[in-house]
């Protein structure tokens, strides 16, 4: 019989983990909605209905930002993802955003946390989230439109804002329209 209970015990317990033993916990799963919540609502939501101050919302004054087009400079700041959001906002119209995309079969758009690792680091940290979508647009002069994939990994501090921004995907459809003044 103590047998049977200790083995239950044990079924239980694993039933409960996540792989490899690793616990996720209920606050931990909210915090995460709660942050890829607020990049629906600030992220896609500012680009979306051409809100600079709503979109700017979701970001720390202390943002460290990476953008697609890295140059090797370092991080940029706050006030130059805001110089170039207003950029897309005053160049673009009818931004939508598709979420998803990971695999052809699966229409995930968010992740946090990490099973592997090349440190041999897991956590369940809910403040890092990866983001995955395809964002599309029309050029407001010439109505010529464009669809890109979209990844990012927002870094979230315990205020609920980014603290540090990595996107990445190719400019090369839009950049012509941003530097030409169309």
């Amino acid at each position: 019989m103590r047998n049977i209970i200790y083995i239950l015990s044990v079924i239980i317990f694993i039933s409960c983990t996540g792989p490899q033993g690793i616990v996720i916990s209920d606050e931990d799963k909210a915090k995460f909605e709660k942050n890829y919540k607020s990049f629906e609502k600030h992220h896609v939501g500012g680009i979306v209905s051409e809100d600079l101050d709503l979109y700017l919302d979701l970001f720390a004054d202390s943002l460290k930002w990476s953008p697609p087009n890295y140059t090797g400079e370092g991080y940029l700041t706050k006030s130059d993802l805001a110089e170039v959001a207003g950029l897309y906002i005053e160049k673009f119209e009818n931004f939508s955003f598709v979420p998803g995309g990971v695999s052809p079969d699966d229409g995930s758009a968010y992740w946090g946390g990490s099973l592997y690792s090349d440190k041999g680091d897991q956590t369940t940290e809910p403040n890092g989230i990866r983001i995955y979508g395809m964002w599309n647009a029309t050029h407001s002069e010439t109505g010529e439109s464009f669809k890109i994939k979209f990844y990012a990994i927002q870094q979230f501090n315990e205020a609920g804002k980014v603290h540090l921004l990595n996107e990445w995907f190719d400019t090369s459809q839009i950049q012509g329209f941003l530097e030409s003044g169309e």
